[in-house]
């Protein structure tokens, strides 16, 4: 269910409130030590209830940045670094007359008009192989699904990963004006 903790962390945090509970039932606990296990176990309960908590916020902002992706005005692709399309937004959705399914999943220079697939390529490389994380924008001609041609204009970021390289591309796709 969104909202909650891993169902592995809910399971490691239950079994270490049980072990406290079966300690604390133990006679033989001097009360100091039932002290400080009911101290400890209010601790569990408390940081439990704060990461519910978190949980649920970090949910509630993932599904804000879902809505806005889906959402936006403009067509907007993730791809990973060789240029395969993982994410499409309802307007790239549309400026390609594709539903979802036909076009993640595509490599993204095959939805490029051939006679410009190789200037694509290059201007994208940059971005894509980690030497460039902006690309300045350009425009292109794009094959709709449907195979009408569309001119384009791409503005692309690479997605970087902590330690090195990219995790992914962002694509803007605009109409050309």
């Amino acid at each position: 269910m969104a909202g909650k903790p891993p169902e592995w962390l809910a399971t490691t945090v239950g079994a270490v409130r049980e072990l406290m509970m079966r300690r604390l039932e133990a006679a033989s606990l001097d009360d100091q030590s039932r002290r400080e296990t009911e101290r400890a176990l209010e601790e569990l309960d408390v940081m439990w209830e704060e990461l519910q908590g978190q949980a649920a916020q970090l949910a509630r902002e993932n599904e804000r940045y879902a809505q806005f992706f889906e959402f936006a005005p403009d067509a907007y692709l993730i791809s990973d670094a060789g240029g395969n399309i993982r994410e499409a937004n309802q307007a790239a959705l549309e400026l390609f007359r594709a539903a979802r399914g036909d076009l993640v999943g595509r490599s993204l220079d095959g939805l490029i008009a051939d006679d410009e697939r190789a200037a694509f390529l290059t201007r994208s490389l940059g971005v894509m192989i980690g030497s460039a994380a902006v690309a300045p924008p350009w425009q292109a001609n794009v094959r709709t699904l449907e195979g009408s041609t569309l001119r384009v204009e791409f503005s692309v970021r690479a997605i970087p990963l902590k330690e090195s390289g990219i995790g992914g591309v962002c694509w803007l796709l605009r109409p050309a004006r």
